[in-house]
């Protein structure tokens, strides 16, 4: 019996950690084994990448080695990208040496790709912290700068949690440095952290960002990147000298090869977390659109986390034979939670339209080391 886990982000990794942890699977079936595949090989801990940016972090501190991981909980790790899916054979196909995998119960969490909404040159012309290497490769450009030669522009699009989060970041960095320049983040919707109903959190973290000097472009909307200049939609301009883009997610390119069903791109799971249509294939965390009575789960860590949790007790269900878990939800579109760093060591908790500033910071960074001790 073999579960391949496809993409061992939060909830990959939660998937094959909670299998590994169910003796029951073990006892009953004692051939079974876990297999974990990742184009990657660590975890990359990405609500913390932006601190790459000020040096809080080093990318050693945030990210996990996943061969290490997997050894510990007694499954097989395989460092390769998995190019297409057999479902009718039960087979994942993979980059290096065409290699095709068969599996009995398969764990689909690849998670989701930056996207550039098809503006001229802005993939080419920007940086980002999506991934721990662009991070890096961010912050290696912002050491580049000459910041004595005259005033700096730093353009940030995008001002969802990631954005005000990388602008605290680059205060920090420009502090440290005893460095100036001018910080912008763009906006296209109305208000900072759009995807938060509530005006308190936004109020309260534009305030924050404006009392240090960030300048803050909302409903303006990126029309082309230039060198050195981005042109917007209402036909004004922006000069910049390095920009960080933090705009929008897509769904991972695999997913266009496979003919399942999909929301906007996304895989449609059932009410247990399956594939729409399968009993034996799953998707976890950003992969997956799951939707419960008008009410959709979010794209983050805390979800991803919980649906692994859950999937992984289904699988045994399924072999057991027993009654499926059915996923609540609890971090949601609708009624979203967050931690939110703002630089200089502080963050605020939103909770239930509730903003909590003391201790925010701690808290967050103690979960973030709780998470990261499991793979040492």
């Amino acid at each position: 019996m073999k579960v391949i886990v496809l993409g061992c982000g939060f909830g990959g990794v939660e998937v094959a950690n909670e299998l590994s942890k169910r003796s029951e699977l073990r006892k009953r079936l004692k051939d079974a084994d876990i297999t974990m595949i990742d184009r990657k090989t660590r975890l990359e801990y990405q609500a913390a990448h932006p601190e790459i940016l000020s040096g809080k972090v080093i990318p050693e501190e945030i990210s996990g080695d996943l061969n290490k991981f997997a050894a510990k909980i007694g499954a097989e790790f395989i460092n390769d990208t998995v190019v297409n899916i057999d479902f009718k054979a039960k087979k994942v196909k993979t980059k290096n040496g065409g290699k095709e995998i068969a599996y009995d119960f398969l764990v689909i969490s690849i998670g989701a790709e930056q996207t550039f909404f098809g503006i001229p040159s802005a993939e080419e012309l920007s940086y980002s912290v999506n991934t721990l290497k662009g991070a890096v490769e961010t912050k290696n450009a912002l050491d580049k700068i000459d910041f004595s030669a005259k005033e700096i522009h730093i353009a940030v699009i995008g001002a969802g949690l990631t954005g005000v989060e990388v602008v605290g970041e680059l205060i920090d960095y420009l502090r440290d440095k005893k460095a100036s320049a001018k910080i912008s983040i763009v906006e296209m919707m109305p208000q900072v952290l759009p995807t938060f109903s509530t005006e308190n959190v936004s109020n309260y973290v534009s305030k924050f960002l404006l009392d240090r000097g960030t300048e803050i472009l909302t409903e303006t909307a990126v029309q082309e990147v230039r060198e050195r200049e981005i042109t917007f939609k209402n036909g004004k301009k922006l000069p910049y000298d390095i920009i960080i883009w933090t705009a929008g997610i897509k769904p991972n390119s695999l997913l266009e090869k496979l003919e399942v069903p999909k929301v906007k791109g996304w895989l449609k799971v059932d009410p247990y977390l399956r594939v729409e249509g399968m009993k034996d294939v799953f998707a976890v965390g950003d992969t997956a659109s799951f939707e419960r009575e008008g009410v959709r789960s979010g794209q983050n860590a805390e979800e991803a986390e919980r649906q692994g949790e859950v999937a992984a007790e289904n699988i045994i269900r399924t072999i057991k034979a027993e009654k499926l878990r059915r996923y609540r939800p609890k971090n949601t579109i609708q009624n979203p939670r967050a931690f939110i760093s703002l630089g200089s060591n502080k963050a605020v908790m939103y909770f239930r339209g509730m903003v909590v500033n003391v201790f925010a910071y701690r808290l967050k960074k103690f979960v973030e080391r709780r998470y990261m001790k499991r793979f040492e």
